[in-house]
């Protein structure tokens, strides 16, 4: 049998069996370019839904952060209101001790930063109104 494979092998021209050999090649070469071809596009299908994922997680944390950020800003505006109502607040402590002290409401006004309308409010309110500057008609 080997022997009739020979005869027949050997019956063909070298020119044909170059050439079988060349499309033989060419074909196991298609085959496994079609192969390669096939794994990229699903590596390349992989990376473009990682890539989505990834864009949408950023979208959110973009979202999240400008939150925080306007949380930030709320905050800071609160503090700022508190730390301006405390000071208010000390003003009027130190303006009610000053009118206690007898001080007038010149020296008030000067001292704790209030409007006059203010530091006589206090003093009426706490009725250390000097009686040479206001008299609370009844």
């Amino acid at each position: 049998m080997l022997e009739g494979l020979i005869e027949i092998v050997s019956s063909v021209p070298v020119f044909n069996w170059v050439t079988l050999v060349i499309v033989m090649l060419t074909f196991v070469a298609l085959i496994k370019v079609k192969r390669d071809n096939l794994t990229l596009r699903n590596q390349v299908a992989q990376l473009s839904n990682q890539f989505r994922a990834m864009n949408s997680g950023h979208l959110g944390m973009g979202r999240e952060i400008r939150k925080v950020v306007k949380e930030i800003a709320h905050v800071e505006s609160v503090q700022q209101e508190s730390h301006a109502s405390a000071t208010d607040a000390r003003a009027y402590d130190q303006a009610g001790v000053l009118l206690a002290r007898g001080a007038t409401i010149e020296e008030v006004v000067e001292a704790c930063d209030i409007s006059p309308a203010e530091a006589e409010l206090l003093a009426i309110v706490r009725n250390t109104a000097p009686s040479h500057r206001h008299t609370v008609n009844a």
